[in-house]
């Protein structure tokens, strides 16, 4: 009887400490593949370079940076807590509070624009 009341209690302690994230497509690692920048009208080849976004629950991580953000319809807003280094090369161009156009979002890719550029990503 005490072996069953350990078992439970242990498979209830294990489901109460799950988070759930429920971030669909959008949760994991994306690999930034190109910047369009506006302001000066030109595309950014990012493919060969090693530019992260990862978004895990309500966490994101760009590059070196942590932050927090919010996926509401079709848009995401990022606020970094822990600024990254160089954030135009990860199309980061505002680190306080950014707002992006979520234009697709799938399994495999996605496509971000903010006022000052077009991001695109690939699941990584």
């Amino acid at each position: 009887m005490k072996k069953i009341i350990f078992l439970l209690l242990g498979i209830a302690l294990f489901a109460s400490c799950q988070k759930e994230d429920d971030n669909g497509d959008l949760g994991g690692n994306w690999k930034l593949t190109q910047i369009e920048d506006f302001a000066t009208d030109s595309i950014i080849d990012k493919r060969m370079e090693d530019r992260f976004w990862a978004i895990q629950l309500d966490l994101i991580q760009i590059g070196k940076g942590k932050g927090r953000f919010q996926h509401v319809n079709d848009s995401l807003f990022v606020q970094m807590i822990r600024k990254t280094d160089e954030p135009e090369e990860y199309g980061l161009y505002d680190q306080e509070n950014a707002r992006y156009g979520v234009e697709h979002l799938s399994r495999k890719s996605m496509v971000l624009r903010s006022q000052f550029a077009e991001l695109t990503f690939r699941k990584f």
